[in-house]
């Protein structure tokens, strides 16, 4: 059987990753989530996602310094 993919959901909004949260456990994916930019990147340093969902609009940390930090680490991930 296939393992489910690792999706990082990063986001500044608490309403936006309870809902995440709760769909990935019936999918059961496993899906570490980040609340805010800041957290995001310190969740990208200690592992690597087989995709990033990001808020564009975030205080602090962006959704396009996510997007930097996710292609430095490997070009070949999908950030949405």
């Amino acid at each position: 059987m296939a393992t489910a993919p690792s999706i990082l959901v990063i986001d500044d909004e608490q309403g936006i990753l309870e809902p995440s949260a709760s769909c990935s456990r019936t999918r059961a994916s496993t899906s570490p989530f980040a609340q805010g930019g800041k957290a995001g990147l310190e969740q990208l340093k200690g592992s690597a996602p087989d995709i990033v969902l990001t808020d564009l609009k975030m205080p602090g940390v962006t959704g396009i310094e996510i997007l930097s930090a996710v292609r430095a680490q490997d070009p070949e991930t999908p950030v949405i």
